[in-house]
């Protein structure tokens, strides 16, 4: 949060203190006054659209040379220099943490694959519900074989960087606001943020259906119909906002623009291997209905 708060005009609580009790570790914050964003959003009658693009086009303009957790070290210097603790997959499916590299990432390729990698611990290691039977076990086998193949080729173009930060939980149930003079007041929760391939910066975010993707309907198809118009809606309010603030010399006219990347994100399939790479609980359901088609074959469901 110090970091944002230093290098961006994103609105953070301060930190007034942190420490370690026998509950774990805890962090002592300034309060911030405001209501979830996400509330304000699913009314059509409230003009609050821009607000969270607003802490997207910020977010997206620091630079890091690597890819990791961001700390300030000894001297005061904002440093990269563990990976960041940030996958699902680490967090609660009880695998063990020494099977992760610990390590920073010097180039997108690398963090990619580690992160293919990752979905192969998933079967490797954990016994329970990872696979229902030898035929289901194969398929996400392959699923994973394959994903890797293609983790090598996702981040070509921007593979050394620079890297940009990124949240994994940025949405707007994050983002405090006061509607009644449209600014935002506060954005919270930070512990996911880290450096990350711009590939992560440049894909649609998920959030735009108000839910997190654990809890999208399983018909993928049925989805797509609710996240395309909600996807377009978006992109057009992006588009204004980013023409106000290039025209107000905040932003760069063509390089710091996210509508056209992310615009490209579903037709390249992007948005699905980025949100495949971080969230395993949805690896199989994505790869097979997305991934797997456009970039191996179609898959017919035997």
């Amino acid at each position: 949060m110090d970091f944002v708060a230093q290098h961006t005009k994103i609105p953070v609580p301060k930190i007034l203190g942190l420490s370690k009790c026998a509950a774990g570790p805890y962090i002592v914050m300034s309060f911030v006054e405001g209501s979830p964003l996400s509330g304000y959003l699913r009314d059509p009658s409230q003009e609050t659209d821009t607000l969270s693009l607003e802490v997207l086009l910020e977010l997206s303009k620091p630079e890091f040379p690597v890819i990791g957790a961001v700390r300030k070290d000894t001297s005061g210097s904002w440093t990269v220099l563990k990976r960041p603790f940030t996958n699902r997959l680490a967090q609660f499916s009880n695998i063990p943490l020494n099977v992760f590299k610990r390590q920073s990432f010097n180039n997108a390729a690398d963090y990619f694959e580690e992160l293919a990698q990752q979905h192969f611990y998933h079967l490797e290691l954990q016994r329970n519900d990872a696979v229902t039977d030898g035929s289901d076990c194969r398929k996400k086998y392959i699923a994973r074989c394959l994903f890797r193949r293609l983790s090598h080729k996702v981040a070509k173009k921007h593979c050394n960087g620079p890297f940009r930060i990124y949240c994994d939980d940025l949405c707007p149930d994050h983002v405090l606001v006061d509607a009644s003079r449209l600014v935002v007041t506060g954005v919270v929760d930070w512990e996911s943020a880290y450096a990350a391939p711009v590939e992560f910066t440049y894909a649609a975010p998920w959030w735009l259906l108000l839910v997190r993707p654990e809890d999208w309907e399983s018909d993928l198809d049925q989805l797509l119909l609710r996240f395309m118009p909600r996807f377009r809606t978006f992109l057009e309010v992006l588009r204004d906002c980013e023409a106000r603030k290039i025209n107000a010399g905040s932003l760069s006219s063509r390089s710091q623009r996210l509508s056209i990347v992310m615009e490209k994100s579903l037709e390249t399939g992007l948005f699905w291997i980025c949100l495949a790479s971080r969230r395993s609980s949805m690896f199989d359901e994505i790869y097979w209905k997305f991934i797997g088609p456009q970039f191996f074959w179609p898959f017919d469901g035997g």
